[in-house]
């Protein structure tokens, strides 16, 4: 066995033997005996006796002495005894939550867990502390990632783990509010019941109901802003507020003081509050329409503290909260008209309300993560249109003369590392497709479906989409040859390095074959179980070049190594050989409409088979489409006129134009697998014209005619050229181009081709 074979099976065992390096068993609980003295003693430091659970939540009685007298301080749940929230792991979360006798948080522990970037210590820990920052809250403020404003706690978002925040968030919050209606320590007008995601409002004589209760118990929409042509000095600061009340204790609270009591149980009640410093804040008229019908109900006014004025209206009628409406009112003589879409979702302009009627609640649970990535989110619609119009006008590109598809290509590679790979990381993985999988799955066996789980991370989303769109007509290579990040480091680390090695094509053929039966592993991993599907996904290295600070395992940090060293020595070896994302993603190429054209001598011929790093091409010189990343090396070989043999042969006995392709002539030497619909119809015309004539090559058992470049070259190759020939042929391996000279091969022609 030569050297060079040798150490091809070396590295290729290595390949193999590496992959089931990550996947070592994870330890989910934190806790093993979350009502143990330790364990309760930790989460609730002030108390200093506890009591057995009980009760309908299996509660934990919290006390201390004072004074020498035992006295209630409060009391300690596991969070799953109240609620059940599903964390990105299709799993809750689980936390041993302390509450005092006031409402307020006093401790909070992680018991359990099951998220997919959360399986080491140190991950581990920084759920913990993000879990801590609750600590302090009262179970009748809302929890905030941004500035907070009025009575709302800020935390810290967890970095690349937006659905771990707001499961962990709605755990802790909804269990605690529903433990606080349990035990008396918010009235009974806080929470309508403990499967709703209402709050306490407390409305005693002592306090009155705020707006905080009031987003905490419906789907609060709010418009921060005037009338559209507010002048200044007038309503620049007008703030809209309106929710449909649906819990029965709010709807009672609400009309207390109402000389007829509550409204009819059939009766939609509708919230409306504003907010106008320095001006009237009373509307002069309040109006809501619906489709064609409108309504004039009687305002009640309400005491709602945070709002200058509010008002409760009962519509007797038929509007429909599940579907946008318009409130139409007039404030200090300027008309104002907004939507109310289904969630909370608040649309500015009326013209909208037909957008709106489509939007689901679950958008509003990911509209702040849009607000937040908007800029963002725009640079990256931006890059990827760029991106998909260079594949649109690709042929014309190549046409021109100095230009390639593939140099821009490289170019691109520098801008994807270093916006979406390092600023703002956005590498999608094959975990991201096996949840979807497992979600479908969950929708066709019990049914539902969690789309916020796709749309909280924006950037992520967008590129998922923009892979769903180009994919039918490009395939899988437009991702993976131009936006992925960490083939853009792969790639671009060879090219600055001096090493060059290649597999031998045999081994070639049998590695790449790798990457499918880790793809399916990883799928069915995540459909039986979130822990044994994240493990096995460690066999992708994306956290550790793009997320490193979830990243401590030093067998996964040593495998990712791995695989980033080896790209500098062989051209992107974990793409082609181990990648499981883009195996999936070329399972979709089956669906790919537009293949890359190809000449009747491109079997003969090498230059594009040699030119493709990625060995996409076959010896028939037909692509793999499973293989092919679109680096476009053999489209600029296809229309370049100083290298294609075919081309080459166009120019001397035609002449070449940029149009020439459209010539029935250049037509002909285009595979008829591969021609467009143009193409055919040219075709077409041309035999007509004729007179019905076939194509000069159609049924030769020798696709290469005598005396073409090719021909000649392989004359060449087997030893000499034909009797009587002066022609001579040869390739140049400096800049890959072909050529013949003499006059034989161009049947009487002269000059050198």
């Amino acid at each position: 066995m030569s050297r060079r074979r040798r150490i091809a099976v070396v590295f290729a065992l290595l390949l193999v033997l590496a992959v089931p390096a990550p996947v070592v068993a994870v330890d989910r609980t934190t806790i093993d005996d979350p009502f143990s003295e330790r364990s309760l003693t930790k989460v609730y430091p002030g108390a200093d006796d506890f009591s057995e659970p009980s009760g309908q939540y299996r509660t934990v009685g919290a006390y201390r002495q004072v004074d020498g007298e035992r006295q209630l301080a409060g009391y300690v749940f596991l969070t799953s005894n109240v609620v059940d929230v599903e964390g990105y792991g299709d799993e809750p979360i689980e936390f041993l939550v302390a509450l005092d006798t006031n409402g307020t948080l006093r401790g909070v522990e992680l018991v359990e867990q099951h998220e997919p970037f959360f399986d080491r210590a140190s991950a581990i820990q920084r759920l913990r502390r993000f879990s801590y920052q609750m600590v302090g809250m009262s179970v009748t403020q809302d929890v905030t990632l941004r500035d907070p404003d009025g009575n709302e706690h800020h935390v810290d978002a967890l970095t690349g783990a937006s659905v771990t925040t707001r499961a962990s968030i709605e755990t802790v919050t909804r269990s605690a509010r529903i433990v606080a209606k349990e035990k008396g320590i918010v009235s009974e007008s806080a929470l309508d019941d403990g499967s709703t995601n209402e709050t306490a409002t407390n409305q005693s004589s002592e306090r009155r109901m705020t707006l905080g209760d009031l987003g905490r118990g419906a789907p609060l929409a709010r418009w921060d802003a005037g009338a559209p042509d507010a002048t200044a000095g007038s309503n620049d600061s007008l703030t809209l507020y309106a929710a449909p009340i649906e819990s029965d204790p709010v709807k009672r609270s609400l009309f207390a003081d109402r000389a007829a009591g509550p409204p009819d149980a059939n009766a939609t009640v509708l919230w409306v509050g504003l907010n106008a410093p320095g001006s009237a804040s009373r509307p002069e008229r309040l109006r809501l329409h619906q489709w064609t019908r409108s309504y004039a109900p009687p305002v009640h006014e309400t005491r709602i503290d945070g709002v200058d004025w509010s008002a409760a209206l009962a519509i007797e009628g038929t509007l429909d909260t599940a579907s946008p409406f318009v409130l139409d009112l007039t404030v200090g003589g300027e008309r104002l008209s907004r939507t109310y879409g289904p969630g909370g979702l608040a649309v500015r302009r009326p013209v909208d309300a037909v957008a709106a009627r489509t939007v689901p609640a679950w958008v509003g649970t990911v509209e702040s993560a849009w607000q937040d990535n908007w800029l963002a989110a725009a640079a990256l619609v931006v890059f990827l249109t760029g991106i998909v119009g260079i594949f649109t006008f690709r042929s014309r590109i190549s046409r021109r003369t100095g230009w390639t598809t593939n140099r821009l290509r490289i170019g691109t590679l520098g801008v994807t590392l270093a916006f979406i790979g390092w600023y703002h990381p956005t590498q999608p993985t094959t975990q991201q497709i096996a949840i979807l999988v497992r979600e479908l799955v969950s929708w066709a066996t019990a049914g539902g479906f969690r789309w916020a789980l796709f749309f909280s991370a924006p950037l992520v989303a967008i590129t998922f989409i923009c892979i769903a769109l180009v994919i039918p007509k490009w395939g899988r290579g437009v991702f993976c040859g131009w936006i992925c990040p960490f083939g853009a480091l792969s790639e671009l680390l060879y090219k600055l390095t001096p090493w060059e090695y290649e597999l031998p094509r045999e081994y070639h053929v049998k590695l790449e074959k790798l990457r499918y039966p880790l793809f399916v592993a990883i799928v069915i991993g995540f459909v039986i179980s979130t822990d044994f599907g994240a493990t096995l996904a460690k066999v992708e290295p994306f956290k550790a070049a793009f997320y490193s600070s979830l990243v401590t395992d030093p067998v996964y940090i040593a495998w990712s190594a791995l695989l980033v060293v080896s790209g500098a020595f062989m051209f992107r070896p974990y793409c082609r050989y181990v990648c499981p994302l883009g195996a999936g993603l070329a399972l979709g190429n089956v669906l790919q409409r537009e293949p890359i054209q190809r000449y009747d001598l491109c079997g003969d011929c090498v230059k594009c088979q040699s030119d493709c790093e990625f060995q996409a091409i076959e010896d028939d010189g037909s692509i793999d489409r499973f293989q092919c990343f679109q680096c476009s090396v053999c489209v600029d070989n296809y229309y370049d006129p100083e290298g294609c043999p075919v081309v080459l042969q166009y120019d001397n006995e035609h002449g070449f134009t940029v149009d020439a392709w459209r010539d029935p002539a250049l037509i002909e030497r285009i595979r008829p697998e591969d021609r467009t619909t143009e193409q055919q119809r040219l075709l077409a015309e041309r035999a007509v014209t004729d007179g019905g004539e076939t194509e000069p090559y159609a049924g030769s058992s020798d696709l290469v005619p005598d005396g073409t470049v090719v021909d000649m070259v392989r004359r060449e190759t087997a030893g000499g050229d034909a009797p009587g020939s002066d022609a001579s042929c040869g390739c140049s391996g400096s800049d890959a181009s072909c050529g013949c000279s003499g006059t034989a091969w161009l049947d009487g022609g002269d000059g050198d081709a």
